[in-house]
Parts: structure tokens; C-alpha cells; sequence
């Protein structure tokens, strides 16, 4: 049983709900505004702000980087973690606590290749979790390392942008998504949205073009509005992660048949 209790602890907030309701009708971005051509107008070239953005959201995401996420959540939770990722050496590392609510809980993982560790803060045991013997649809056990944050969900969500200033974006994102699946916060995927409108969000990036935070509001049909900032630093550094010095197994009937 103590080993299903470790298991279990991995889905952490996985299955919080934010549904939309009648909200005030918000202004356009210039992006979004439509631009009335006269039969005098000359086209002339204009950037592409989007495309730009998700060029730098990509790039960022690529390369192994450390990131940390904070942020307000439904029910009455709030979210804190840390985390690196590695794309390159399939290295993973992630601590994120969830304070508030009826469900507070915390934990870590490390997954390196297809051996997954994790722990919740107040055990001293990791389990190992073979990977390779998890179904896809296991939201309890699987990896996705093509995007284990939500970060390129978040880039293919975006709707429009405009650009502030050189290192500031704005603009606003679906939170649906593609496939309705959790990829808010970026860092700590939690949140599945319904019926939310398009939300706002404002982006920052350093003077070398990597994106250094994300800032994300979701306005629900109850509670408060919710404010989630992910930050992104030491991008291309070599990553320290190693397994755990000793683990123990998962029970074989954690891998569905």
C-alpha cells in the first residue's frame, strides 16, 4: 500500500476543472482588430509578432533550461514549483507543492529516458516506474517528452499577439487547447478549461531572445480570476540530474494490461 500511495501522488492536481460563464466582452488586440482598406493603400510589410513569438517559445523550449511556477488555482489552491528540463539528455526534474483546498499534497519526479522516480514530500522512499510498460492513456504513470511542461501546448493555443516593446508580448491564447488536455500552469499541467473565451496572457524574453517568464489569466464563472507566472532561466546550461541512489519498485499490477 505504501507504494500506491507514492503512485498515486503523481497526478497531483490533474483533475481540476475551470468552466466559463458569461463574461464582459474584451477589446481586441491590434492583431486581432480588423484593418479597412482604401483603394488608395499601399500594402506595406508588417512582422510577423506571432510567428516570431512562438519562434522564441520553441527555441526556448529546446534547449535544457530551469524553470519555476507559482499561481492560484481552482478550489481554492494555490500552485509552487521548481523544475529542469532537459530535451536533448531526456532529463527531468520536478518538485511541485499545492497548498489550500481540501487536497493540499507535494511531491517530486525524476524521469530520465524511461525510468521514472517519484516521491510526495513526506516520504523518504522513491519508486522507479519502467516507462516503457505504461499505456499512453495512463494519466497516473505516463511521460510525454515531447512536452512534459505544457509549453508547446501553450505556443499552439496562442491566438494573436502584439508586440509592446522588444522583450514584451501580449496577446491571448484558447485555453482549450488542442485535445482538451491540461497544460496550464506551464511547468505544473493541471488545469482542464471549458468553455473559457480567449485569455490573456504577457510574455517576456532576454536580450538573446529566450523566454525568461509567462504570465497567464483565466477568468472562470465562479471564483476569482486565476493568475498563473511561469519563469524560465539558465537556457542551453547543462543540466545535474541523476536517478536516485536507491529505489524501490512499482507493483506490477500498476501496469494496466
Amino acid at each position: 500500500m505504501k507504494q500506491s500511495t507514492v503512485l498515486l501522488a503523481l497526478a497531483l492536481t490533474g483533475g481540476l476543472l475551470v468552466a466559463a460563464g458569461c463574461t464582459p466582452k474584451t477589446e481586441p488586440t491590434r492583431a486581432e482588430e480588423p484593418v479597412q482598406a482604401t483603394t488608395t493603400a499601399v500594402p506595406s510589410p508588417t512582422p510577423d509578432v506571432r510567428g516570431e513569438l512562438v519562434a522564441a517559445l520553441q527555441r526556448s523550449q529546446g534547449v535544457a533550461h530551469r524553470y519555476a511556477v507559482r499561481g492560484n488555482l481552482p478550489e481554492g489552491q494555490n500552485v509552487a514549483g521548481t523544475g529542469v528540463f532537459d530535451p536533448k539528455k531526456r532529463r527531468f526534474q520536478t518538485t511541485v507543492s499545492i497548498t489550500g483546498g481540501k487536497h493540499p499534497s507535494a511531491g517530486s519526479r525524476i524521469v530520465i529516458g524511461t525510468d521514472s522516480y517519484s516521491r510526495p514530500s513526506d516520504e523518504k522512499q522513491w519508486v522507479h516506474v519502467d516507462l516503457k510498460r505504461v499505456k499512453p492513456d495512463d494519466i497516473f504513470l505516463r511521460f510525454d517528452w515531447a512536452d512534459p511542461t505544457g509549453l508547446k501546448a501553450f505556443t499552439s493555443s496562442i491566438v494573436s499577439v502584439d508586440r509592446v516593446d522588444p522583450h514584451t508580448y501580449t496577446g491571448r491564447f484558447d485555453p482549450h487547447g488542442k485535445d482538451t488536455t491540461s497544460f496550464l500552469p506551464v511547468g505544473a499541467p493541471s488545469i482542464v478549461s471549458l468553455g473559457i473565451r480567449p485569455s490573456p496572457f504577457t510574455i517576456t524574453t532576454d536580450a538573446q531572445g529566450w523566454v525568461t517568464s509567462i504570465k497567464v489569466e483565466l477568468s472562470p464563472s465562479e471564483g476569482p480570476k486565476l493568475t498563473m507566472t511561469t519563469t524560465m532561466k539558465d537556457h542551453g546550461k547543462p543540466s545535474k540530474i541523476n536517478a536516485p541512489a536507491r529505489a524501490g519498485e512499482a507493483a506490477d499490477f500498476y501496469y494496466r494490461k
